[in-house]
């Protein structure tokens, strides 16, 4: 089952939902089936519409009528139109970034915590990263905030800002 992950703008974090509904609405709405709370979403901004194609699940994202409208990528969509999704699409609602994943929710959240649990052990100093990761960062071992490792040397010991618990940085390979 596809899902997304949801980070706004200009705030640490992210969250991620299954896309388990035929047409998923997103919006600033309590009633939205995904309800993002902040002002530059609309309360009916963007819907995320399965298509049945046979055997294979594809997802389009639709634009509601939104004031500050939808993009895909660097592509803005026409007021109620319609465009099929691919893996690692941004769909831009206001500040929201929802990325779109045509994989399982649960494989994902699998994988994060391996990622986790490496950071951990010294010794392992190569890390894959995750769909989701933010390049030229890694998550604290401790308390899973991320931290810049820009300028840094595989091996190097980096105090993170937030914990201050020790990470080593891993060398980086692409998943």
């Amino acid at each position: 089952m596809a899902f997304v992950t949801i980070r706004i703008k200009g705030t640490e974090g992210y969250s991620r939902t299954a896309l388990d509904k035929e047409r998923i609405v997103v919006g600033r709405a309590s009633a939205s089936d995904l309800p993002i709370k902040h002002t530059s979403v609309s309360r009916e901004h963007v819907a995320l519409i399965r298509i049945a194609n046979g055997s294979t699940e594809q997802w389009a994202v639709e634009d509601l009528g939104s004031s500050n409208g939808v993009w895909v990528g660097a592509e803005k969509l026409e007021t109620s139109g319609r465009r099929t999704l691919a893996e690692n699409d941004i769909i831009k609602a206001g500040k929201a970034r929802l990325t779109f994943h045509s994989g399982s929710l649960a494989d994902a959240e699998a994988e994060a915590a391996i990622i986790l649990e490496g950071a951990e052990d010294a010794a392992a100093l190569t890390r894959r990263r995750g769909v989701d990761d933010p390049p030229e960062a890694i998550p604290c071992h401790a308390c899973a905030g991320w931290m810049s490792i820009a300028h840094r040397t595989a091996g190097d010991n980096m105090d993170c800002p937030r914990c201050g618990a020790a990470n080593p940085v891993p060398e980086l390979v692409d998943a």
